[in-house]
């Protein structure tokens, strides 16, 4: 399709490269270990294109993987969620049940929204 489609053939190289590091990232989050030669046909390369293209991904520091050559298969690192993420995923789920807890006691109570006192009008 982007061969043939006049604004977007001459993004060719980019677009496949973007999908190739989509596929193999969404791979990387379900698996631990990979087969190298079953993510080449996946991602449309030959077994020895794609060693060398995750060998590019792990010298760029884009990838936290080991390759072990023997057994052709990719493991990945262990991926830890930094306490920085891990705070604010907590805080976004605090925000969302104390909104949510607040809007059941209105309810209970019958109260609406327009009634309260609005903080720092007098």
């Amino acid at each position: 399709v982007l061969v043939n489609d006049f604004f977007l053939v001459a993004c060719l190289d980019d677009f496949i490269e973007n999908a190739r590091l989509l596929i193999f990232e969404t791979f990387c989050r379900i698996h631990e270990c990979i087969s190298i030669n079953m993510l080449a046909e996946k991602l449309n390369m030959t077994e020895e294109d794609a060693e060398r293209w995750i060998v590019n991904l792990i010298r760029n520091a884009r990838l936290d993987a080991k390759i072990d050559s023997k057994l052709g298969h990719v493991v990945m690192g262990a991926q830890a969620v930094s306490p920085y993420q891990q705070v604010i995923e907590k805080t976004k789920g605090l925000a969302f049940r104390s909104q949510m807890l607040a809007m059941n006691i209105e309810k209970k109570l019958g109260i609406k929204t327009g009634d309260l006192p609005q903080w720092g009008q007098e």
